[in-house]
């Protein structure tokens, strides 16, 4: 017994010093890229102009393109979305998150005037 279960007491100490080891060696990564981001993000930061420029024109241009391609919809697109909501119906339906009668009159309850 003692052969089976010292072998295994051994690997899970070694594991976990290992693991412990392992956390902090990360978590030292990690404080140091913190502080570079941060010593980057309070220092001054340069931006060319001709990036500003190029960018305000890039985004100016994708905006227009996107405005330009526009277009109303049109009967083929009504007819699609009324059969999609169909499908849509009958699929909550099969699956029981609706009643299968919506438009089922309203059971009044008889009251009891005794």
């Amino acid at each position: 017994m003692f052969e089976i279960v010292f072998p295994l007491y051994l690997i899970v100490i070694s594991l976990c010093v290992f693991s412990y080891l392992q956390h902090h060696a990360l978590s030292a990564s990690i404080r140091k890229v913190a502080e570079d981001i941060e010593a980057r993000l309070n220092g001054d930061v340069s931006v060319p102009e001709s990036f500003l420029t190029e960018l305000k024109d890039e985004m100016g241009d994708l905006v227009h393109e996107t405005i330009q391609n526009l277009q109303p919809p049109n009967a083929a697109d009504h007819v699609m979305g009324a059969i999609a909501q169909m499908i849509q119906m009958r699929a909550m339906q099969k699956f029981g998150m609706v009643e299968p009668r919506l438009n089922a009159p309203v059971e009044t309850e008889q009251s009891e005037n005794v």
